[in-house]
């Protein structure tokens, strides 16, 4: 039994999760759970990133601790990943005191085999504030693009990583002014000391390692000598750096959080008997695979491998980055608020929905590119009315006609053969697929099985042969059946949802069993529970109410002469009710002055709407009208939100129905 390390890259714990984070995590998931399939001892590990700048400024920002700002997100994130059926054996912090540990181990490993040196360098300084400014804490515009509020590790317009060199007009992030250079000691680990051993392992013969970057890192990076990478920060909020000297710096978090691959196995058997840490991290016979977004590939193949060889363990085996993901063909920004949150597109659609789009959308290395209106098309074509439409089929008939037990199969004709031959075929693409790190032809595949077990009841027509040839009805029903079982137990690794649900309808636990149960033959009188459609069709209003969160959350910059554009007015709501067949929408009566107006808000989770009635409020006036769920919408009503608790605006004084908001 192969034994196998597989992480997924850590979550920022200051923000709810977007779904573009989500092919790096599905990805791995799928891996995961076909490898237990086959029978290897796999250990999935991930865990929050709660160390650097983002968790800090957030914090100071809501006047809580830093903390409570990761332990929020933290046991958010948890719950987002499992309900797209994301389990993980541990689920770490880098807050712990083992991560903290195993942190200042690798320095001081590093340092002793003189692989981290100190140095002098010139940093961002804020006079007004008294303190050193790291990563976040400044802001500017990026020298690539010209984006004006870039931060000082990253500019979220143009996704370059960014030096302080690539920083102009560089501000306080915290108070707004000019920041000046000032000295400051710093710790280096010397990449170029490992240059030519991680060129060697880059460029090596394994076709796995890394899938995306290899050109990109061996011409751009490999090809010179390597910069040297600073490792620690002037920050409260971290792992400190255990030196003499080094009070308030703090290690800098792409040191930090790399380790939690370590760590994280540290936690996840520290109560199992006989097991180490060392079985994952020191055993050449382990396999250890790292899924990532492609905007990680640079960290990921030169920093972790350098950190990893001057500690003595091994290097990964395969390091699996995929593309971005755009919405609508613009870059997901959170900033601009042009991004989807998992929580509610989850609360919109089936988790199986994004697994499948996630996949099929694009090969994995390529960006894709989030479109409504084809994630539609294709969920309808293929899950419901394909995949889910075939199975339902199948049972429905054994329920109805055989009293929900699978008749006996009689004499098979190669057309039967010829189905049940291609189910061996799905099986050998299925695991190929996963096992490349391609994915996307594996569940193609299953797709193609289920068009075929459509077209072959169609052609059948198990119906009329009930009245003409029961016998061979009994087949094709039994051969239906056991198609169904076998795409139930094929799907599994990309679409559990789909699985569970048809397991319960075909009284199997097969699924958790692996695939040696596609080895074996359907039992003939085998009962079916009550069948149900596995999937329900994504419609129209589902869309058009995920469309009015993601435009009420999205937002640019914009100078004074646009913001006079809007009109902003004081309103009382006369009348509030929910929108029909959705679980967010109100339809609310607004009046403002001598006028009255219809706005459709996305609020109905957290307003009675008899509790809106008689209150004042703040909308935008010259909105275009937008359908919402068949409701013209003739405004929007004005509303904050942090951590999922939404509060509308209402001025604190009386105030005049139609008052101008200036």
């Amino acid at each position: 039994m192969a034994k196998v390390l597989v992480t997924a890259a850590l979550t920022s714990a200051n923000e709810e999760l977007h779904i573009d984070r989500f092919r790096t995590f599905v990805t791995a998931d799928i891996f995961v759970r076909m490898r237990r399939a086959l029978g290897d001892d796999v250990l999935f590990v991930c865990g929050t990133d709660e160390h650097g700048t983002s968790a800090a400024l957030r914090a100071t920002s809501e006047g809580v601790s830093t903390l409570e700002i990761t332990t929020r997100y933290h046991d958010l994130d948890k719950q987002v990943l499992a309900r797209v059926g994301i389990h993980f054996d541990y689920f770490g912090r880098t807050t712990s005191r083992v991560h903290h540990q195993t942190v200042q181990w690798f320095f001081a490993r590093l340092q002793e085999k003189g692989s981290i040196k100190s140095a002098q360098s010139e940093e961002n300084y804020c006079r007004k504030d008294q303190r050193f400014l790291p990563d976040r804490y400044v802001n500017g515009k990026c020298r690539f693009c010209g984006y004006l509020r870039a931060s000082g590790d990253e500019c979220e317009n143009c996704g370059r990583a960014l030096d302080k060199q690539d920083l102009l007009e560089p501000v306080c992030a915290i108070c707004g002014e000019s920041t000046e250079k000032k000295p400051t000691l710093q710790w280096y680990l010397q990449l170029e000391d490992f240059r030519d051993r991680i060129k060697d392992w880059i460029s090596g013969n394994d076709p796995v390692l890394p899938v995306y970057g290899r050109e990109f890192l061996l011409k751009q990076f490999l090809s010179a000598s390597l910069e040297n990478f600073s490792i620690s920060r002037d920050l409260e909020w971290g792992v400190p750096v255990p030196l003499a000297g080094a009070e308030g710096k703090v290690f800098y978090v792409w040191f930090d959080a790399l380790i939690g691959y370590v760590s994280f196995v540290k936690e996840a058997i520290q109560d199992r008997s006989g097991a180490s840490w060392e079985d994952y991290w020191k055993d050449p016979k382990s396999r250890i695979v790292h899924f990532i977004g492609k905007g990680m590939v640079y960290q990921h193949a030169i920093f972790w491998p350098a950190m990893l060889l001057g500690t003595e363990l091994r290097l990964p085996n395969s390091i699996i980055a995929s593309g971005h993901l755009n919405l609508e063909g613009k870059r997901m920004s959170e900033s601009s608020g042009w991004i989807i949150l998992a929580e509610d597109f989850l609360e919109q659609f089936d988790p199986d929905f994004l697994r499948y789009y996630l996949i099929e959308g694009a090969p994995l290395t390529d960006d894709l590119d989030f479109r409504f209106k084809e994630f539609q098309e294709r969920v309808n074509a293929d899950l419901v009315d394909t995949l889910g439409n075939f199975v339902h089929r199948a049972l429905r008939f054994v329920s109805d006609k055989f009293g929900g037990r699978v008749p006996a199969p009689a004499k098979v004709t190669p057309e039967d053969e010829e189905l049940i031959v291609r189910v061996a075929d799905a099986k050998k693409k299925v695991i190929e697929s996963i096992d490349s790190f391609e994915f996307r032809s594996g569940l193609q595949a299953i797709i193609s099985l289920a068009r075929d077990g459509n077209r072959y009841l169609t052609r059948s027509a198990p119906w009329n042969l009930l009245r003409t040839d029961p016998k061979r009805a009994e087949t094709v029903i039994y051969v239906s059946v056991s198609l169904a079982r076998a795409l139930t137990i094929l799907s599994a690794p990309y679409l559990p949802n789909f699985t569970k649900r048809t397991s319960v309808m075909l009284g199997l636990n097969s699924y958790e069993s692996g695939y040696e149960a596609l080895e074996k033959e359907l039992p003939p009188d085998s009962v079916i529970g009550r069948p149900a459609p596995p999937y329900q069709k994504v419609t129209e209003q589902m869309i058009s109410d995920m469309m009015l969160r993601i435009s009420a959350e999205n937002s640019e910059e914009v100078d004074i002469d646009y913001f006079s554009k809007l009109d902003l007015r004081v309103a009382t709501v006369v009348a509030a009710e929910n929108v029909a067949d959705t679980k967010k929408l109100l339809k609310l009566r607004v009046r403002l002055g001598r006028e009255t107006k219809t706005i459709v808000s996305g609020i109905a989770d957290q307003y009675d709407p008899t509790d809106l009635v008689g209150k004042k409020v703040v909308v935008i006036n010259n909105l275009k009208p937008s359908r919402f769920a068949g409701v013209v919408s003739q405004g929007m009503l004005l509303a904050a939100e942090a951590g999922g608790v939404v509060s509308i605006l209402v001025p604190l004084k009386e105030v005049a129905d139609g008052s101008r908001v200036h």
